[in-house]
């Protein structure tokens, strides 16, 4: 991993707050280290690169990861925060996924790969990987989706399956566990997401009998509070979220490990591991018990994950 070792030659916690500051104004920065053994460029340590949720915040995503894997040099993929305001960056999949792989070719020109992605970053760094075979020439020996799969791939069983149905009888249990369903306050939140949701539908319902465009960022607002999101980044997160919907993924031949929540949504069932074994041959899952699709990259659950992944990679790269 020399070229890690040229291209960051800082290190400290201080320099690392500082560069992930910096890195998340103004910038058209792609990679950004998340730990200090990606900011030593320690030759010893594997590097792997970790691509964004639709929020494009490559460095807030993995936090707590990258924390917990000090024998990694772990970077974040984010989305250029200068490129965000840009109406035709994020428009594909393909495009974004063609920008990060080309960056990351110049930033470790010679040596294997492993990449990551989590939720929406799963699909951009499957479409990376296959374009750093395909177009690099690069060999990425490890592909990682933390409980995503791409959206599009007519792979998931029908909503109206027996198994389909059977499936989401025996996750009501752990998700109602999980949810704390009688803790105070339970039902409050549970009624002000549901308002969000139904003002969210209604707002798109209203604009349509008026004969008006209808907003992309409505089918965004019904599961995400955009609120809090700059308008650049905003703009950025409803572009993606199309593309991911028309995203059309080809069959992978690289290796790819899963790690899938043990909890699903209370009315639909993502389907992550049948889809990947779709798309890839070699596809290992690794079901994550009592987490979410939120919670599997936070504290505590992510201790866990933390360490079976850094001791994956460790065995899989020699050094």
């Amino acid at each position: 991993m020399n070229a890690v070792s040229e291209a960051i030659s800082i290190s400290g916690s201080a320099a690392l707050h500082g560069l992930l500051s910096r890195a998340s104004r103004n910038s058209d920065r792609v990679i950004v280290p998340l730990n200090e053994a990606a900011l030593q460029g320690n030759p010893g340590f594997p590097a792997f690169y970790c691509v964004h949720a639709l929020s494009g915040a490559g460095g807030s995503d993995f936090a707590d990861l990258a924390r917990l894997m000090p024998r990694i040099g772990f970077f974040g993929i984010q989305a250029p925060p200068r490129m965000m305001s840009d109406a035709t960056f994020g428009h594909s999949i393909e495009s974004v996924a063609s920008r990060y792989a080309d960056d990351l070719a110049r930033f470790q020109p010679h040596g294997a790969i492993l990449l990551g992605g989590w939720s929406a970053g799963a699909s951009i760094a499957l479409e990376m990987a296959q374009i750093l075979s395909r177009v690099h020439h690069r060999e990425v020996s490890l592909l990682v989706a933390f409980d995503a799969a791409p959206e599009n791939s007519a792979a998931g069983r029908s909503a109206w399956h027996p198994a389909y149905l059977v499936e989401l009888l025996r996750n009501l249990p752990l998700w109602a566990a999980h949810e704390g369903m009688f803790r105070a306050g339970y039902f409050r939140s549970v009624a002000r997401q549901i308002t969000h949701k139904v003002m969210a539908c209604g707002e798109t319902a209203v604009a349509r009998a008026r004969g008006e465009l209808v907003s992309t960022g409505h089918a965004v607002e019904g599961f995400m509070d955009l609120s809090r999101y700059p308008a650049g980044q905003r703009s950025f997160m409803i572009r993606l979220y199309h593309a991911l919907l028309r995203y059309r993924p080809e069959p992978y031949a690289g290796r790819v490990l899963v790690y899938e929540a043990g909890v699903k949504p209370l009315y639909r069932l993502p389907q992550v591991g049948r889809v990947w074994r779709k798309i890839a041959q070699a596809t290992e899952i690794t079901r994550v018990s009592g987490t979410t699709h939120l919670s599997i990259l936070r504290q505590p659950c992510v201790r866990v994950l933390a360490a079976d992944l850094q001791a994956r990679i460790e065995a899989a790269v020699p050094l």
